[in-house]
């Protein structure tokens, strides 16, 4: 047995190979899909509905049952739903696919049933169906076509108001989801206002200014101060910063990355950081990404401002959404990655998803160890670090992420868990 998303071509082969008349069960049968598997055969006995609604509505193509019925046997079978095509001899295939063009493009799923036993149970169920059918003549043909455009005319008009319906309906719904988003997000980031806002009452205060150099820009502080080491008036050191290492950085709008801190310059601010395999035991071979740029949060839950995905290799395993709350940090649901775009000329070769078997064991580990898995991220994310060789130079210059050049702003120093976290907001002259 084997299962197929479009199954077009599986009938394709097994038509052309087989030498026995086929037998197909169709409700819907359109664009000549019906007629291309049976071309150049005779005796195909097809069965569909041959009802005023299903051409009214486009369901079905009277033409293409008369199209049929020069050479093949076509009978109406009321009440029929069930997708059927067999030789009876060497194939059954069954499944949700019409012989329909709309079949080929749909979600569909459809299983090709290659042993004896298999196919004969599957015969057992139709053909006492069958039994009741109808074989469609061209008087009932005839009568069919009476009246039908102007009752597709009636539908077409009926299509267009039920259009004009749900452009209204997902406006709403849009305009409702974008409402929660909002609230959601605010909620967000309220939160780590509030955190931060206690957090920074007895911060140390340097001050800087966004600076072009070349075709670059660094954030430079004023006054010659050292941004690795945090000095207290009294002479007490609060903190000291390594050189070179990446520091989780917050914005007053509560956005954030991670900033290279030099001596007296921030040059280089990540959304988005690597870890490379070994980091996640559970799965050592996998390395995880996180992201916090504005991008990467698109379709994911209300509230998200942190998207954490994990890789196998250059193969997506999945992807997991969170909110980040500068201590704290709560993980939705994860989600398997989208199948893998065709291959467009000029555009980035798409990403392959990983081994569906590998995908459900991670995403399963997650489910039932959120709180471990919630640990690792927030120790990614709020943990120092310093990236390797290869990644040391990636991320956004300070004119994108801290204002344009010649802004002026503070930078203060607070920590959350033991780990130094940055905050830059303007100076307000």
């Amino acid at each position: 047995m084997r299962m197929f998303k479009d199954i077009h071509s599986r009938w394709m082969q097994q038509a052309k190979r087989s030498t026995q008349p086929l037998i197909i069960l169709s409700p819907y049968i359109t664009k000549d899909v019906a007629l291309t598997l049976v071309k150049g055969k005779r005796g195909a006995r097809i069965y569909t509905l041959f009802d005023t609604n299903v051409f009214a509505t486009g369901g079905s193509d009277l033409e293409d049952i008369v199209e049929l019925m020069k050479k093949h046997e076509v009978y109406q079978l009321d009440g029929l739903h069930a997708k059927l095509v067999t030789d009876k001899d060497t194939f059954v295939t069954v499944g949700s696919q019409n012989l329909t063009q709309g079949g080929k493009h749909n979600l569909e799923l459809s299983v090709h049933l290659k042993d004896e036993p298999a196919r004969r149970q599957a015969m057992d169920i139709v053909e006492p169906w069958l039994d009741d059918a109808e074989r469609i003549t061209p008087e009932m043909v005839a009568d069919m076509t009476v009246d039908i455009e102007r009752l597709k005319a009636l539908h077409k008009e009926f299509q267009k108001q039920c259009a004009e319906h749900q452009k209204d309906f997902i406006d709403k719904s849009r305009r409702r989801a974008r409402r929660e988003r909002f609230e959601a997000h605010a909620k967000n980031r309220a939160a780590i206002a509030s955190k931060l806002k206690k957090a920074l009452r007895a911060s140390i205060t340097k001050t800087a200014q966004v600076k072009r150099i070349d075709q670059s820009s660094v954030l430079k502080t004023e006054d010659k101060a050292n941004l690795l080491v945090w000095e207290r008036p009294n002479g007490k050191v609060e903190a000291t910063l390594d050189k070179g290492d990446r520091y989780l950085c917050f914005l007053e709008s509560n956005d954030f990355g991670w900033a290279r801190v030099a001596g007296q310059q921030i040059s280089l601010i990540a959304r988005g950081i690597t870890f490379g395999p070994g980091i996640f035991k559970a799965f050592p071979k996998l390395s995880l990404r996180v992201s916090s740029a504005a991008r990467s949060l698109i379709g994911h839950p209300d509230g998200t401002n942190l998207v954490v995905s994990l890789w196998w290799g250059k193969s997506h395993v999945c992807t997991v959404p969170g909110s980040f709350q500068l201590d704290d940090i709560t993980l939705f649901e994860a989600k398997r990655p989208k199948p893998a775009r065709l291959k467009i000329k000029g555009r980035p070769e798409p990403v392959q998803p990983a081994p569906t078997t590998l995908t459900r064991e991670v995403i399963t580990w997650i489910s039932e160890n959120s709180r471990s898995f919630e640990r690792l991220v927030r120790q990614s994310v709020t943990e120092s670090f310093n990236y390797t060789e290869g990644h040391k130079l990636t991320g956004v210059r300070a004119a994108m992420f801290f204002g344009k050049p010649g802004s002026r702003v503070k930078i203060r120093l607070t920590k959350v868990r033991n780990n130094p976290v940055l905050h830059v907001s303007p100076l307000l002259s």
